[in-house]
C-alpha cells in the first residue's frame, strides 16, 4: 500500500479513533471514469460468516450497498487463508458496486425524467388554462364594451 487512498483508513466519515490497522482490514475508492465512484473494503472475514455461507480457503464474499450521490460501497468479505497479495487485484476486478451503481443511478435518473415529464404536462395545462382565459377576456371586451 503505497499511497494514502491504499492505507487503512477510518472511511467515508474520517474519524482517526476509528483507524483499523493490520493486514485484516482496507479500504479504497475505485473511480470507473464515469462519475461513478465506488468504495471498496475488504476484511478477514469472521468465523461466523466463514461457517454461515460456507466460503472456501480461495473464496470471497461480497456484499454492495448503494452509498448516495453516484457511489457504492462493496465490503469483500476474505477467507482467512486467502492470499494477502491478491486481495487488492481482486476487488479492482470485482465490478458487482460499480454495477449496483450504475443500476441504482439509472433508476433515479429514470425517476427524475418522469417527474420532469409530469412537471412540463402540467406547464402546457396551465399554459391552455391562461390562454383561453385571455382569449376569453379579449373576446368579452371586444364584442361587449360599453362604447357600442
Amino acid at each position: 500500500m503505497s499511497d494514502m487512498t491504499d492505507r487503512p483508513t477510518a472511511g467515508i466519515a474520517g474519524n482517526p479513533n476509528a483507524f483499523l490497522p493490520g493486514d485484516w482490514f482496507f479500504e479504497f475508492e475505485q473511480d470507473y471514469g464515469d462519475g461513478t465512484h465506488v468504495i471498496k473494503r475488504g476484511l478477514d472475514a469472521s468465523l461466523l460468516v466463514v461457517r454461515k455461507y460456507d466460503i472456501g480457503a480461495d473464496e470471497v464474499l461480497a456484499f454492495t450497498t448503494y452509498d448516495g450521490k453516484r457511489r457504492a460501497m462493496t465490503v469483500f468479505h476474505f477467507h482467512p487463508d486467502f492470499d494477502l497479495r491478491r486481495r487488492r487485484h481482486y476487488m479492482e476486478a470485482h465490478r458487482e458496486g460499480y454495477d449496483v451503481a450504475r443500476e441504482v443511478i439509472g433508476h433515479l435518473e429514470a425517476e427524475r425524467a418522469r417527474r420532469q415529464a409530469a412537471i412540463k404536462r402540467r406547464v402546457v395545462k396551465v399554459r391552455r388554462a391562461v390562454t383561453l382565459a385571455a382569449q376569453a377576456a379579449v373576446f368579452i371586451l371586444a364584442h361587449y364594451s360599453p362604447g357600442r
